[in-house]
């Protein structure tokens, strides 16, 4: 402003020397003129603002586009001209995020924003980093993350924060309700792992599966382990692995004897055929099935699964004991931003928005705001949305509204080498190459030498 004054001020004073040495011209109607050529002469050489310039930035994330992402970056730039989102999919599985990775590590095109969907990738890539820590930037923005997450669900490396889960991720029974029926079972409530292992060799007969996990995830035996210790599961008092506690002990027996019992997809078969728990549950072939929220989006997709009969009745995940950490999965969608992005503030802006009210728009395809100001009402209404046949409304709503334990990872030493070791033992175990006390035996002595290597 300063500036602009000063120039005006200059070409007043020449107008004024001008017209008093010449007076007034004539113009071509008659009139009169009082422009003189020196004034005409600066007006011409003024430099017109440049246009601000459009941020462009890209976010990385595992779901489908049409599944909410689609939705959210439609929204935020139909606001934001000045900062553009693309949204970017990578299927969550090894390839995928091992293409993440690698364009993080690029100069060309790379991620503004992505995120990880397990502690052992997220841990990985903020030692790698590949994370820039976000406390100044959330200063920055004024984010309120004792309202919004809450601190407790927030876990720091070297007191940074590197990450803000983007949704609440529930652990969740899944019941074809027309089998729970026909075998005259009512819909836990409160139950164990045990009455778990009871109800799937019950619910199982010929041409229908009683319980289903996909096989490539953990084994069932880290969630028995939650459930029993919920914070730092991996570990032991004296930062040992705790792999071989007797929790997952538990959990290795309570899988193998669905799997011995046919009660359970054979472990080959799920690995080969690459079946999906959607798919098992929605097409009639198994009554239970254990996943998370994210199943929710394909109960509504009568297109994919058109000749359904039946609801889908929900439970809480079976605890060792009743009454005790009920495990409810935790804080999920680690959103980070990449240490090399040229735009940290303006990702740092469309983070702050997502988190407060974008995420809204992932709600109908299963994820669920990790806003703790979220109306979870208005949730349940957006995620069942016009196909409210296919729910059973009371269990759906009794799981929303439960009162969970969440997980709690704060110890992250070699946390990717001992997962790796729990599945590669435990399928030798599954797949009858390698008795139980062997496979614990092993699986301890492997993620502890993990644990040493990584702390020389």
């Amino acid at each position: 402003m300063k500036r602009l004054s000063v120039i005006g001020l200059s070409v007043a004073m020449l107008s004024s020397l001008a017209l008093s040495a010449c007076g007034k011209t004539e113009t071509n109607n008659g009139g009169t003129s009082t422009t003189t050529a020196t004034a005409t002469s600066a007006a011409a050489t003024a430099t017109p603002a440049a246009p601000a310039k459009t941020v462009k930035l890209k976010f990385w994330g595992g779901v489908p586009e049409e599944s909410g992402p689609k939705a959210v970056v439609d929204k935020w730039n139909a606001a934001n001209k000045d900062i553009q989102v693309e949204y970017v999919r990578f299927v969550n599985d090894e390839p995928g995020n091992t293409k993440l990775e690698t364009a993080l590590l690029s100069t060309n095109d790379a991620p503004d924003l992505y995120v990880s969907y397990s502690d052992a990738n997220l841990d990985r890539r903020i030692t790698s980093g590949m994370a820039e820590p976000l406390d100044d930037l959330i200063k920055k923005v004024n984010f309120d993350v004792n309202g919004i997450i809450g601190a407790n669900n927030l876990i720091k490396k070297d007191n940074k924060t590197y990450y803000l889960p983007g949704a609440k991720s529930l652990q969740v029974m899944f019941f074809n309700k027309a089998m729970l029926d026909a075998a005259g079972e009512k819909i836990p409530t409160d139950w164990t792992w045990d009455e778990y292992v009871a109800l799937g060799k019950k619910l199982t007969k010929p041409g229908q599966i009683g319980a289903y996990l996909n096989p490539t995830w953990e084994p069932i035996a880290i969630d028995v382990l939650l459930s029993a210790q919920p914070n730092n599961a991996y570990f032991a008092a004296d930062g040992s692995s705790n792999l071989n506690n007797p929790a997952l002990k538990k959990g290795l027996e309570v899988q193998k004897q669905l799997l011995d019992a046919k009660a359970m997809v054979p472990y080959a078969e799920g690995i080969a055929n690459k079946l999906q728990p959607q798919d098992e549950l929605l097409k009639g072939r198994t009554a239970m099935v254990y996943s998370g929220t994210y199943l929710f989006r394909y109960i509504k997709d009568d297109k994919a699964y058109p000749d359904r009969k039946f609801t889908v009745a929900f439970a809480p995940v079976p605890q060792m004991e009743k009454g005790k950490n009920v495990n409810g999965g935790g804080f999920s969608d680690y959103i980070s931003i990449n240490a090399k992005s040229a735009n940290k503030e303006a990702a740092m802006k469309f983070l702050d928005w997502y988190l407060k009210e974008g995420n809204l728009e992932m709600v109908a395809g299963g994820r669920i705001p990790s806003n703790l100001k979220s109306d979870i009402n208005k949730v349940a209404d957006i995620i069942i949305a016009d196909k409210g046949q296919y729910f059973d409304k009371d269990s759906f709503m009794s799981v929303l509204k439960g009162n969970y334990t969440y997980k709690l990872t704060t110890k992250t030493t070699a946390l990717a080498e001992q997962r790796k070791a729990l599945m590669e033992e435990a399928e030798k175990y599954f797949m009858n190459v390698q008795p139980l006390d062997k496979t614990v035996e092993t699986i301890k002595k492997k993620a502890d030498d993990a644990i040493k290597a990584a702390t020389k």
